[in-house]
């Protein structure tokens, strides 16, 4: 009975599935043809409005009078999806010259009909409004001088009514975004009343107000998007071909081909439209498998335990027939069940905390790969840069060039710094780092760092600083401050690829009961540093995730997850706090809370930083794209020694402007790893197409089968791998440009 009624309830959830579809889908379906229908309706009392204007002036009407006519309905915020609405009169062939005297009365300079046509009467389009680009460049167009054009003037003319054309190219297509189009024209006759009689219409006949549409931005606008995601849809002027076809619903990704179809017609402007639509199937209801599973198993798990609880049934009167027989056997195999269930128990209980810990190991293991992936970049581009230094040291030393070693002792100390830094990041987060606190005027700490941020930003990020007059100091280690700040103004650029604006933020700031539970600090004096971005922003689930370690949205290679688990674990550390507001698209907000310090701040001033000296020109050029500045000065400096032109850029999307430039480029040293959304690989493919012949030497911390696609390099391809040797890289650069 139980498997019965399991499948007798997963037939029924299958069936009311496929009738869910269908009801669906026919309910998508109608509603996209009434759309049509309904906004068709909608434009053609546009159209006789229009119509009802140059019938009461007869042919009197100014462009100007026309214009604000246009403007005072409204046209481009009502009427979506309709590219014009003009007029075109009906003129004989004779009168070409003198109406185009008369256009120029009318307020349309330069009117000229056009193409030249045999036929004896001309319609040229004398208004198309609104006055863009596209509507001017139908002014003029004998509308007689195509046969399909003509033939939906003479229906409308003879009927009456509105009239559509066939399927065609309009002549405001002037750029290559092109659509198919088609028109419809609402006739105007002397006097505004319909004549009753054929003969009488066509003596009557003025012209006609027509409308120009672009199929796809018309269809686009019309239909209810909720629709489109249950039915797609194709629309044909007449019967379904390539070369009827009007408009096709865009491909959505997500969305699963269900296995439905329709077909209809519909009648408008006195052309016959067929609509075919596809079943679509969004991801939440792709399938009826769930709720089937979950039938079906629920079913098959009540039977089985049905069956297994008869069977116990079974077992317990067998057990208890043994037991009446001899009391102390069954006291004794009574005793022994519960021994083997105790047992049992026991080797579950192991067993669980057995899988509880190596499900923790598991976890700490991924953990300890994404860390290491990250800090194996970081640490091979400041390796890189120390190695390189130190070679060149000694290599000036052993020239005389004692000049030249100051900039190469900072860039390596430089790098030693940051690699230290990355430490300082593991001890953050952890709360384990040895502080060494001062007191600290954070104002007088941030615009000291203003110079740095802004050369590390860029200049297209605009940094501003708005300090507090009178700000109470805090009690912190200042080169940590420091760190974390120039980590919240790396992540604002980062979430502002095209540019934006940085606001650096200090507030004294009382914290009262309610403001410590919330932020989970006692409750007291404190100064507040916030830094403000108008990025991207972040979803809720990411800013409760954010201050998580390993955890980042960053592709790998870019970031270590550990940026804001230090600085949280440092405001931890100080007795302070950190949180971030959030918006997507409207920008971020992060806000370091410390506690006052009673003192009076310590004095204490910037070291002036040194300026590296300017590269010497040399014949061929040598174009280097790495994200670590110290690795772009050595390469620079090697290339200068040989008597190269180094030219240098920071990501893909700066070297590749050099590459699609005029500028010579004889070879390419670039980093596999780049910010920016294009990596060194992808940046060279791109720039190869138009220079085939481009030589690449791919620089690079990580393996090269893993950042190199599958590993298969092209002719005019090398990687060297960082750390390396400068004398390798002098022989790499010298082997691969030599002819």
């Amino acid at each position: 009975m139980g498997l019965v009624a399991t499948g007798l309830g997963t037939a029924l959830i299958w069936r009311a599935a496929e009738m869910r579809d269908r009801l669906t889908f026919l309910h998508a379906t109608d509603i996209e043809l009434r759309s049509v229908e309904d906004q068709f309706r909608t434009y053609t009392a546009l159209l006789r409005g229009g119509a009802g204007l140059f019938a009461a002036n007869d042919d009197t009407v100014t462009l100007a009078q026309f214009r604000a006519y246009v403007q005072r309905i409204e046209f481009q915020t009502l009427y979506p999806g309709i590219l014009g609405i003009g007029f075109t009169p009906a003129i004989q062939a004779s009168e070409r010259e003198r109406f185009a005297a008369k256009a120029e009365t009318l307020g349309v300079p330069g009117f000229r009909v056009r193409p030249s046509s045999d036929h004896p009467v001309l319609s040229p389009v004398l208004f198309a409004e609104p006055p863009n680009a596209r509507n001017q460049a139908a002014i003029g167009y004998d509308v007689m001088s195509d046969p399909v054009r003509r033939d939906m003037v003479e229906r409308a003319r003879d009927t009456g009514l509105p009239a559509a054309s066939a399927r065609i190219q309009l002549v405001q297509e002037i750029d290559a975004n092109k659509q198919a189009g088609f028109l419809v024209a609402m006739p105007v006759y002397a006097g505004g009343v319909v004549p009753a009689e054929l003969d009488e219409r066509r003596r009557r006949y003025l012209g006609f107000v027509f409308g120009a549409f672009r199929a796809d931005d018309l269809f686009n606008s019309i239909v209810a998007a909720e629709a489109e995601q249950d039915a797609a849809f194709a629309i044909y002027d007449g019967t379904p071909s390539a070369a009827t076809l009007l408009h096709r619903s865009a491909r959505n990704p997500d969305a699963v081909a269900g296995r439905l179809t329709r077909e209809a017609t519909i009648e408008l402007g006195g052309r016959v439209w067929t609509v075919r639509f596809e079943q679509r199937l969004s991801p939440r209801r792709a399938s009826a498998l769930p709720e089937i599973g979950l039938v079906c198993g629920g079913g098959l798990f009540a039977t089985a335990l049905l069956g297994f609880a008869a069977f116990r049934q079974r077992r317990i009167q067998d057990e208890i027939r043994r037991l009446n027989a001899s009391l102390e056997a069954r006291v004794e195999d009574r005793t022994r069940d519960l021994r083997q269930a105790a047992e049992s128990l026991r080797q579950a209980g192991e067993e669980r905390a057995r899988m509880e810990e190596v499900l923790r190991q598991s976890q700490k293991m991924e953990a300890v790969g994404q860390l290491t992936g990250g800090l194996a970049h970081d640490f091979n581009n400041l390796l890189a840069g120390i190695s390189g230094s130190l070679e060149l040291i000694e290599t000036r030393i052993g020239q005389g060039r004692s000049k030249d070693v100051a900039k190469y002792i900072a860039a390596a100390q430089g790098a030693s710094k940051r690699a230290a830094a990355l430490t300082h990041r593991l001890l953050a987060f952890s709360r384990r780092q040895t502080l060494a606190p001062k007191a600290v005027d954070a104002n007088r700490l941030v615009d000291g760092m203003l110079d740095l941020i802004q050369r590390t930003v860029g200049p297209g990020i605009d940094l501003r600083h708005r300090g507090a007059d009178d700000l109470w100091p805090a009690l912190v280690d200042p080169s940590q401050l420091e760190n974390s700040l120039l980590n919240l103004c790396i992540n604002a650029r980062d979430a502002m690829p095209e540019g934006g604006r940085i606001v650096i933020e200090t507030e004294n700031r009382w914290v009262d009961r309610r403001q410590a539970e919330a932020l989970d600090v006692p409750e007291g004096q404190y100064l507040s540093l916030c830094v403000s971005d108008t990025g991207t922003g972040m979803p809720p689930e990411v800013v409760a995730r954010a201050f998580d370690p390993f955890f980042t949205t960053k592709p790998m290679g870019e970031g270590t997850g550990l940026g804001l688990s230090m600085i949280y674990g440092f405001a931890k550390q100080s007795g302070g706090q950190v949180r971030i507001v959030s918006e997507v698209g409207a920008g971020t907000t992060v806000c370091l809370y410390l506690p006052r310090h009673r003192g009076e701040a310590d004095a204490e001033g910037p070291d002036p930083g040194k300026r590296p000296m300017a590269h010497a020109e040399a014949g061929e050029t040598v174009l280097i794209v790495d994200d670590e500045p110290t690795v772009r000065m050595l390469v620079a400096d090697v290339l200068n020694d040989l008597g190269y032109t180094a030219v240098e850029a920071a990501d893909g999307a700066g070297g590749l402007r050099v590459l699609q430039s005029d500028a010579r480029v004889d070879l390419l040293v670039t980093d596999v790893g780049l910010p920016g959304g294009m990596n060194g690989r992808q940046m060279a493919d791109a720039a190869r197409v138009g220079r085939p012949d481009l030589k690449v030497l791919f620089i690079t911390g990580f393996a090269e089968t893993t950042l190199l696609g599958n590993g298969q390099l092209e002719p005019g391809m090398a990687v060297l791998t960082k750390p390396f040797a400068v004398e390798a890289l002098a022989a790499r650069i010298r082997e691969m440009i030599a002819p």
